[in-house]
């Protein structure tokens, strides 16, 4: 038997076994257009082809493991560097009492469930002072703050965006899809209502950085108790 027929032999009972193509290979060292042309001579059993698709389901689960550690390390070594310059910003700022408003403010109108930095409400002037606490401390680039309007469907043809474009100085380029909230009365009751403005960072790190500030100033008052 020459060296190619027991290599096809081998291939064809490693296919049977359940291994991929990729395993195969590595225990065949031939070329990938040979070994397609073998297997696809290969009619396989009901159980062989159940045993293929176990090993290929936990090739997959073994993939999906893997990126999910190594994404988590790379959140940890992240949030280590960040925590550090967080911290040196605090000592920097904690004095300031528009520092920790903006704090205060995020901790009763910003998002806690979401994996980005939001802040959300209805008053121009706080919706103002927001936006000049974040371009203070957090120094986002101007094409990263983004707004979005929410607003009941009775509304929906008086563009309030161009409304708070105006009042934020944020381009409604910047702006997000409207989301129009429910509601039973399609009468409008509050005829000089403009929404609810939700202002948006959409990296990671702002929000994990006013995280870290909000513990901090917790910490930081607790020593006072």
């Amino acid at each position: 038997m020459n060296a190619k027929v027991r290599e096809k032999e081998k291939a064809l009972e490693l296919r049977r076994r359940g291994y991929s193509y990729r395993d195969i290979l590595r225990e065949v060292p031939v070329a990938k257009s040979s070994l397609s042309l073998w297997l696809n001579e290969l009619p396989l059993s009901e159980e062989e082809r159940r045993v293929l698709k176990g090993r290929k389901d936990a090739n997959i689960t073994r993939g999906k493991i893997r990126a999910a550690a190594s994404n988590r390390m790379r959140r940890i070594v992240r949030d280590g560097f960040l925590l550090r310059d967080s911290k040196r910003e605090f000592e920097q700022h904690k004095h300031k009492p528009f520092f920790q408003l903006g704090i205060a403010l995020y901790w009763a109108e910003g998002t806690k469930r979401s994996n980005s930095f939001g802040f959300t409400n209805a008053d121009p002037d706080m919706v103002h002072l927001m936006l000049r606490w974040i371009r203070e401390f957090l120094d986002p680039v101007e094409s990263e703050i983004g707004l979005r309007l929410y607003i009941h469907r009775p509304f929906a043809g008086e563009v309030n965006e161009s409304y708070w474009a105006e009042i934020t100085g944020i381009p409604l380029r910047n702006f997000k899809k409207t989301v129009y909230k429910p509601g039973i009365s399609l009468v409008k009751r509050r005829p000089g209502y403009k929404g609810c403005i939700r202002i948006e960072l959409g990296k990671v790190k702002y929000l994990r950085k006013m995280q870290f500030w909000q513990n901090l100033l917790i910490e930081e008052y607790a020593k006072t108790r």
